[in-house]
């Protein structure tokens, strides 16, 4: 049976793009609001068309949303599954798609057996290249790790989905960690 649902095209422009981040007490705070997602709404957006069920998508993809007419081609950049909705947004640069820092459970990081590093540093950052089989190229990145949440900031924004994949963390070109 088709889940037919809504597209929602947002605006590379939205203030949801914007937003100030307050200032905050501690690095642990200001990595936490910069890794949040976007929420987003129908009514950030404009209806662009129907899609035939959410479960048919994943956040980047680009073939099979099937709405035409577009200057630039669109790529979903969230899915509701409680309102059947998708949202998409327009060329491989919006900003949608790209982000500065992630967040993942302490739970998702496994450490290599040989590595040791304290407390402290972890709290402050430490240098790290990132790699995916998702990447043409390494990424750098620090690495914070709390009691209860572990962030990768980066250098430069990187694509959202690098989240949703395998992810190795390279320090000083040794392999120190993965995160699954």
């Amino acid at each position: 049976m088709v889940n037919k649902g809504q597209i929602v095209e947002i605006p590379a422009t939205s203030s949801l793009y914007s937003r100030v981040i307050p200032a905050v007490a501690n690095k642990k705070e200001l990595l936490s609001l910069k890794s949040q997602k976007s929420t987003y709404s129908l009514f950030d957006g404009f209806l662009v068309g129907e899609h035939s069920g959410v479960e048919h998508f994943k956040i980047g993809q680009r073939k099979g949303i099937k709405v035409g007419g577009k200057k630039e081609p669109l790529y979903v950049i969230a899915i509701d599954e409680n309102e059947n909705r998708l949202f998409v947004g327009a060329g491989e640069n919006h900003p949608g798609l790209w982000t500065e820092v992630f967040s993942f459970n302490k739970n998702n990081l496994h450490w290599n057996t040989d590595v040791v590093c304290n407390t402290e540093d972890l709290e402050r950052g430490i240098g790290v290249q990132v790699v995916s089989p998702i990447l043409d190229e390494e990424l750098t990145a620090k690495l914070y790790a709390f009691s209860d949440a572990v962030f990768l900031e980066f250098e430069k924004p990187t694509v959202l989905i690098l989240g949703e994949h395998d992810i190795q963390l390279m320090h000083n070109k040794s392999h120190i960690a993965d995160i699954k």
